[in-house]
């Protein structure tokens, strides 16, 4: 007889749950003939509990309905099924939908399922295996019973490839900050995957304004060279949401980064942000791939941060300045707070060149755990020579990585020779990070610089040339503060708009000028035709500068490449 089974699990390892439940149905004497995709399903009614990992099956079986019944019994009990209160989560949950064309009513079982035709969790996975499947009563179809159901939008395809993930990624909305701007969902997760955080080598945990993300990628290079299997994770990115998982320079491949996705998803679905389901992933990766160091860049901040989870071994704070004031407070002092929130028990600091109050601030976060602050080594000559042209501003971020690298190796007992370490600085520098092309014959800089410390680096780095500009800034910027001085530096102004969702509208930036430099400015909305029209407007051999954000770094890079930059909506917003 041909029968067709619906199987749900919310707690745990919900992939592992649903693979299970079929092997031990099959074993009992269900054989499985097609099994739908897995649907990731916002749980029924009122009750607040994780997401459901639903999918359907069909079978070809000789067991009575009520052996049938009795086989899912033993199959929900050797899987602890357990489910606290009615429709409360559980480990597994199997339905009989269909058996044969019968309509059977007996205690215990009624089939076809009667709350058959309201359940989309079940229509999904089901129409998706057997469209033309016709209710023996109502004599309708599967895919018609699902039609009738509208666009609800609760259940979503889990994602097949890599391919598939992306567009996934892509659809998740930004979060709210009074949900998802604190430590408990990821470090739930975490303890679910077996705590993986504890196990992917010494850390080192990386704060900061600006320069964060070039001294990440430099110390773990320099710990790389020196032999070590080394993960890195940073973020954001500027192309391929891959940059932001390295193990030894090398982007996570679309095989390891869709297997850790799943098994992320598994065990948290639909508790965690974009950004927090990336860091359980790399934190994973890097425990999976037996890593002696991990360098991991916090993303927001720092003690609310989800990098936070983990406990670095070296602490440091490259930058403070003022920014994301709305979750981070008003105040250098309050924003480097939350920065010196990654210095744990124990640990080795270093901060950069802070604000006095910033220093303070850092300094009483280190005494209060007991950590030992160390001063930042001197950049060895070779080093210098490494990275010219490279930007003044990577100098003192190459510094910070190498006394990092020192310092963790150190911390794990091993001895650090910066010979190797030198050599390897300039070709991990990130993308997007006073990055000079060649294009129509015109020197083009890509700079992410988007804060006003960053932005007045950028143009001392420039050595007082006079580029043609494109710019976009990102909507929780002081697109003001920084575009004045930008307009100052160039010869032309040309503002546009960065592909994500968060950037701002050029028009608004330009009404933000000084009448002056507004009349020396203009607005093209796409990125690559802004670019174009700046590559016409200086002459041959000439100078264009991208800068403003990253996102519009990663536009322009990706679109020269024929790609589009991919653009997750991670950014925390108001709740």
């Amino acid at each position: 007889m041909k029968v067709y089974l619906s199987l749900g699990s919310n707690l745990g390892d919900r992939l592992r749950n649903l693979n299970a439940a079929l092997d031990l149905l099959e074993g009992g004497g269900c054989r499985l003939l097609k099994v739908s995709s897995v649907y990731e399903t916002a749980p029924l009614y009122y009750l607040k509990q994780p997401a459901f990992f639903n999918m359907a099956a069909a079978c070809e079986t000789s067991l009575s309905p009520a052996a049938l019944l009795a086989l899912i019994g033993r199959v929900e009990a050797a899987l602890r099924r357990r489910r606290l209160f009615r429709n409360g989560p559980r480990t597994i949950d199997i339905d009989m939908l269909f058996y044969g064309g019968r309509v059977i009513a007996m205690p215990g079982l009624a089939v076809p399922h009667p709350r058959l035709a309201e359940r989309e969790f079940v229509l999904a996975p089901l129409a998706e295996i057997a469209p033309g499947l016709r209710h023996p009563v109502t004599r309708r179809t599967a895919a018609g019973l699902l039609a009738a159901l509208g666009e609800r939008g609760g259940a979503r395809r889990l994602p097949a490839n890599y391919a598939g993930l992306e567009r996934w990624l892509a659809a998740l909305p930004p979060p709210p900050a009074s949900l998802h701007y604190s430590l408990r969902n990821i470090k739930a997760a975490l303890a679910r995957l077996g705590s993986p955080e504890r196990s992917m080598g010494a850390v080192v945990h990386l704060a900061g304004s600006t320069g964060k993300t070039s001294t990440a990628c430099m110390a773990a290079a320099a710990l790389s060279a020196s032999g070590w299997r080394t993960g890195l994770y940073t973020s954001p990115h500027v192309g391929s949401v891959r940059e932001r998982i390295k193990l030894d320079g090398r982007d996570i491949p679309e095989k390891d980064f869709f297997e850790t996705f799943l098994r992320v998803e598994s065990v948290a679905a639909g508790e965690l942000s974009f950004f927090e389901t990336l860091t359980a992933m790399a934190f994973l990766y890097f425990s999976a791939s037996k890593v002696r160091f991990s360098v991991v860049e916090a993303g927001l901040g720092g003690r609310l941060d989800a990098t936070n989870a983990a406990d670095g071994v070296v602490a440091g704070v490259t930058s403070v300045s003022l920014e994301h004031t709305a979750l981070l407070g008003g105040t250098i002092t309050s924003i480097a707070a939350h920065k010196a929130g990654i210095i744990k028990k124990g640990a080795a600091v270093l901060a950069g060149n802070l604000p006095s109050e910033a220093a303070r601030a850092v300094g009483r976060r280190a005494a209060a755990v007991r950590a030992q602050a160390f001063p930042l080594s001197p950049l060895p000559p070779a080093a210098e020579r490494a990275l010219r042209g490279a930007g003044d501003f990577q100098l003192a971020n190459a510094a910070f990585a190498l006394s990092a690298a020192r310092l963790a190796a150190k911390r794990a007992g091993r001895s650090f020779s910066p010979g190797k370490a030198i050599a390897s600085l300039r070709r991990a520098l990130p993308p997007g990070r006073f990055q000079r092309l060649i294009v129509s014959g015109r020197n083009v800089v890509v700079d992410g610089a988007h804060n006003s410390e960053g932005m007045a680096a950028l143009l001392a780095g420039m050595g007082g040339k006079k580029p043609v500009c494109v710019a976009a800034f990102m909507n929780d910027k002081d697109a003001g503060a920084l575009a004045a001085p930008l307009a100052a530096a160039s010869s032309r102004l040309i503002l546009t708009r960065s592909l994500s969702y968060r950037s701002a509208d050029p028009y608004a930036v330009l009404g933000l000028l000084p009448p002056a430099a507004a009349a020396r400015a203009s607005v093209i909305g796409a990125p690559l035709a802004a670019l174009r029209a700046a590559l016409r407007a200086a002459p041959r051999g000439g100078t264009v500068l991208v800068t403003g954000s990253l996102y519009l770094a990663g536009d322009i890079l990706s679109g020269l490449a024929g790609r589009r930059a991919f653009h997750p909506r991670e950014m925390l917003v108001k709740a």
